[in-house]
């Protein structure tokens, strides 16, 4: 048995003091006074909410606008980037039609670099096809690389 003994309930009701008891703060307050209290306190948890969701919607329309401004920027970037790809396109081209072998050779002979025999014209082939072995015209003697 131990030596602690716990009070009973009702020696724990006897104990306490209770102590009188206030009356509530609105039932002081006058009738007409107390319902516009009600009213404008369900009011403040109505007009919380309407303010949570209104600051929600003009978040989202911000970020919603942000976002269209972005692809107006980045569609206005693309319009310039193909723009700029024609342009260089089209350098290329008439830079390599003066740069060809024809031209090269007309340029060469007005500076009297070259006397041209003729101007062979290589066909063009499908990278594909496998090509004939080179043949050779005229004499190539052959020489050691190292010589002792």
């Amino acid at each position: 048995m131990s030596v602690i003994t716990l009070p009973r309930r009702s020696e724990r009701r006897r104990a306490t003091v209770r102590s009188p008891r206030r009356a509530p703060a609105r039932a002081t307050i006058a009738p007409r006074r107390r319902a516009l209290v009600e009213r404008v306190g369900r009011g403040s948890s109505v007009t919380r909410s309407a303010v949570i969701v209104l600051l929600g919607l003009s978040i989202s329309i911000v970020g919603t606008m942000l976002e269209a401004n972005r692809q107006v920027e980045i569609h206005t970037l693309q319009s310039e980037l193909l723009q700029a790809q024609s342009t260089y396109a089209e350098q290329v081209g008439s830079l390599t039609n003066q740069s060809g072998p024809g031209q090269v050779l007309a340029h060469a002979g007005a500076l009297h670099l070259v006397y041209p025999t003729t101007i062979t014209q290589v066909s063009s082939t499908s990278l594909d096809a496998p090509l004939p072995p080179p043949k050779f015209s005229g004499y190539a003697p052959v020489t050691s690389r190292t010589q002792r």
